[in-house]
């Protein structure tokens, strides 16, 4: 059943936000603020339908050519690709200023935008799936594969990996490259059996690594090199990683925040510990990832305690200033109930999920903390991810 419908606003998670004669919400793909399309009707609900675009009747001012051409054929990989920078950057402004009021209960100071890196060519991990041994992304809301040569929003590094590496046996590989190392890994899922890769690129199955095997690259980031393995989470560029370290150093320099105890939750490989972290007279890092934690062990000094263990069964102990970056799902009541626990004056929270951003946002004003600044840094341009950088004061 095909409709027409007029495009008001974008949701969080990228998709275009319309409505229904009958007065349900209708959510499309690929869907710009302003257009008129027409729709047909794939899935239906009681209170909501999806639609997927038939045709743009008249488009949005937001609305551009897509920069890939593997958009054309349905990948999925980059939901907006088909908006321009500027309408990008006032649907990611827009989506977190809501998610806050809307979700958090919370009229949030003005939310600043900082610029990440380059709008293409930035990423320096990419997990893709396998279509007939070559790489391929999948269609928007699907489990279909669009088979590619190459990416536009993958380093540069990546380029032969993905126009001649075959990957045998694998349904989905992780490309890893170091971009100021030169350093290139690919791990296979379920295994690296068959695979052809150019000369220098390390492999290994997750297979291998479930048995204790290892592989990692080098990165370069704050003038710190840092070991990353092919399981550990690590930002999307070494650039956007500054970026993000930066926000929290500026934020924490205005506050005065002190320099005795740092408690660093879902640590990872340890970029806020090494980095920050040299500010203060003890670290506590605190991540539940074996690989993660082991990298951790490598990149810090002898002042960072690492906990390896699920934040929310650490205990806690008292802390000038609390970094968290949890998963997309966020703190949740137990993380927010931990940093309660610390009496931590300030908190910075790194959210990578506008809709945990507002949950979260809501427990921290439960648990005592009132929001002081909020920025959304841009290191997924092309795509409708976002991540928020927000600085938490406890109230006395």
């Amino acid at each position: 059943m095909s409709k027409r419908v007029n495009i008001y606003d974008l949701a969080v998670g990228g998709e275009g936000v319309g409505r229904l004669e009958d007065g349900r919400i209708i959510f499309v793909a690929g869907a710009a603020v302003d257009d008129e399309l027409v729709v047909e009707l794939i899935e239906e609900k009681k209170r909501y339908t999806r639609g997927e675009i038939i045709e743009v009747v008249s488009a949005g001012e937001g609305r551009r050519e897509p920069l890939c051409r593997h958009v054309h054929a349905g990948c999925g990989g980059c939901d907006w690709q088909h908006l321009s920078e500027e309408a990008q950057i006032e649907a990611k402004i827009s989506t977190v200023r809501d998610a806050l009021i809307k979700l958090g209960s919370i009229e949030p100071p003005e939310v600043g935008y900082v610029a990440g890196p380059e709008s293409l060519r930035y990423r320096t991990t990419v997990r893709v799936g396998i279509k007939n041994g070559r790489p391929a992304y999948r269609r928007s809301r699907s489990n279909q594969l669009v088979q590619v040569s190459d990416c536009p929003i993958a380093h540069p590094l990546m380029d032969d990996i993905f126009a001649e590496g075959f990957f045998g046996t694998a349904n989905e590989v992780t490309i890893r490259v170091g971009a100021r190392t030169g350093d290139r890994l690919v791990m296979g899922h379920p295994t690296a059996d068959e695979f052809e890769l150019p000369a220098g690129v390390v492999q290994i199955g997750k297979n291998q690594t479930r048995r204790g095997a290892s592989a990692h690259i080098i990165e370069e980031v704050a003038g710190v090199e840092w070991q990353i393995s092919a399981r550990s989470f690590f930002q999307s560029s070494p650039e956007g990683a500054e970026m993000l370290v930066a926000l929290v150093a500026e934020w924490l320099t205005a506050q005065d925040s002190g320099e005795q105890v740092l408690v660093d939750l879902y640590s990872g490989v340890g970029l806020f510990s090494g980095t920050v972290g040299d500010w203060f007279q003890k670290v506590i890092a605190v991540e539940s990832a074996t690989s993660a934690v082991s990298d951790a062990t490598n990149n810090l000094g002898g002042h960072v305690a690492i906990h390896h263990m699920q934040v929310e069964k650490w205990v806690p102990e008292l802390a000038d200033v609390v970094i968290a970056d949890p998963p997309r799902a966020g703190l949740r009541a137990q993380g927010v109930e931990i940093i309660r626990k610390t009496q931590a004056p300030h908190v910075v929270l790194v959210s990578c999920d506008a809709g945990a951003l507002g949950r979260d946002a809501a427990l921290m004003a439960s648990g005592g903390y009132e929001l002081d600044q909020v920025d959304v840094l841009d290191m997924f341009p092309q795509t409708s991810h976002v991540e928020v950088v927000s600085g938490w004061i406890r109230r006395n």
